[in-house]
């Protein structure tokens, strides 16, 4: 059967369709036609009737390519506690419930101790790449010092990896960043080639991550008057002694502006000035400088085409647990309870009981920034067996999948039994 696998899985890449990586690193491309009763079954060109392999041997599923352009699209964005989140709107709010429609599975009643916030004005971006998926995208060394395990970018020692994005003018560049012992990488982006570049030339941005801190470079493309290295904006900070040894950077690039701002865990830091004209490349190279087995982990990794003006997710903070609030676009903050949403009203009014008003505070969606709810009781576990990513950003923990032609059926922890549109699955992995 090994054999079989292993012909398949050579001669089916032509198909360039759905992926599928199990996790003895096999890797089959085709049509996947089913996931059900423990078995997947898709289609080869090699092959009358479907091939059938078995769903626990499976790591990850990258479902085919699908214009995000062409999917409906919502500004407001759910959160989870557990973490999950996904896009959709509104519908109604009861003292136990939050009324949430999506386009993809219906509308959903989540109960509201069970979710984090809900985020207003987020137009989705276009995704250009999400993953890391397949090892054979990237380019490196024939040292083979990178490796892809369970959807995460893995050194074995100091070395590069690197795969032209196809970076559009302005970008959204957003990564998780884990370590074992201490943080030590260099980020080349907007780079023409896919090697680091010797002898402080180029013509790229250096994103520098290690335990004191980071920061922004501008590589000088050679001829520049002046330094090789110019610093666009440094943050001093002890990653080394974060206790998740991880961080989560984004970096928004206005390269029609000349203008770069970057975001650690969320956090706004200050905005850097390209001195020239900025570089056109449209590589991401990932180098890491520490030689320790497994030191650095790439994840989560999304660029996405931007269009200037919508912001990342505010992360203002609740006013406490056992509170609800509502953050408004002018920077004020509303906390106590969210008593009602108003769908008929014309400004979309939700109201907000607070202990220092006597009256009902009605705010209109149109001002609405964040929303968080008070924290209930612990909940149920939250985990599942898989966990689905979302093309137009967002994931969801499900267990029970049984995928069709047209939906994916699945059980989620809090939210009970979905039916999700295979419009909008990305991929579909083992889950943490």
């Amino acid at each position: 059967m090994r054999r079989l696998l292993t012909f398949f899985a050579l001669f089916s890449t032509a198909l360039a369709e759905d992926q599928i990586t199990l996790e003895n690193k096999d890797l089959f491309m085709g049509k996947v036609v089913a996931l059900k009763d423990g078995l997947i079954e898709f289609k080869s060109p090699h092959s009358d009737t479907p091939l059938k392999i078995l769903n626990k041997d499976l790591l990850q599923l990258n479902f085919e390519g699908t214009d995000t352009g062409e999917l409906p699209k919502n500004s407001q964005v759910l959160s989870l506690r557990n973490g999950d989140h996904f896009p959709g709107q509104i519908t109604s709010l009861t003292d136990t419930h939050l009324g949430f429609d999506t386009w993809f599975a219906g509308t959903i009643e989540v109960p509201r101790t069970l979710v984090n916030s809900v985020h207003f004005g987020m137009t989705p971006q276009k995704t250009i790449s999400q993953g890391p998926k397949n090892i054979s995208d990237w380019t490196q060394d024939n040292s083979g010092g990178w490796t892809l395990s369970k959807g995460s970018l893995v050194s074995s020692k100091a070395t590069f990896i690197g795969r032209n994005l196809n970076l559009p003018e302005n970008f959204i560049f957003g990564v998780n960043i884990a370590w074992k012992t201490s943080p030590n990488l260099r980020i080349h982006i907007c780079s023409d080639q896919l090697q680091p570049i010797e002898k402080k030339t180029g013509n790229s941005y250096l994103i520098s991550v290690n335990s004191s801190g980071i920061d922004v470079k501008r590589v000088m493309p050679k001829g520049s008057p002046g330094p090789a290295y110019r610093t666009l904006i440094t943050h001093s900070t002890k990653l080394a002694s974060s206790p998740s040894k991880s961080v989560r950077l984004e970096l928004r690039a206005n390269r029609k502006d000349r203008t770069l701002q970057l975001y650690l865990d969320g956090n706004e830091l200050e905005l850097g000035i390209d001195p020239s004209d900025p570089p056109s490349g449209t590589h991401i190279l990932f180098e890491s400088l520490n030689s320790t087995r497994g030191n650095t982990i790439i994840r989560e990794l999304i660029v996405q085409e931007w269009d200037t003006s919508t912001p990342l997710l505010r992360l203002e903070p609740r006013e406490a647990d056992d509170l609800d609030t509502l953050s408004v676009d002018e920077g004020d903050r509303y906390s106590g309870k969210i008593i009602g949403y108003d769908p008929d009203s014309p400004d979309l009014l939700f109201t907000v009981k607070s202990p220092l008003s006597p009256d009902p505070i009605q705010i209109p969606l149109a001002h609405c920034s964040v929303m968080y709810f008070a924290k209930g009781p612990d909940e149920a576990p939250a985990k599942g067996q898989y966990r689905l990513d979302l093309r137009t950003g967002g994931q969801l923990t499900l267990s029970n999948i049984r995928l069709g032609k047209e939906t994916l059926d699945a059980s989620h922890p809090w939210l009970g039994d979905l039916k999700v549109s295979r419009r909008i699955m990305s991929s579909i992995s083992k889950g943490q």
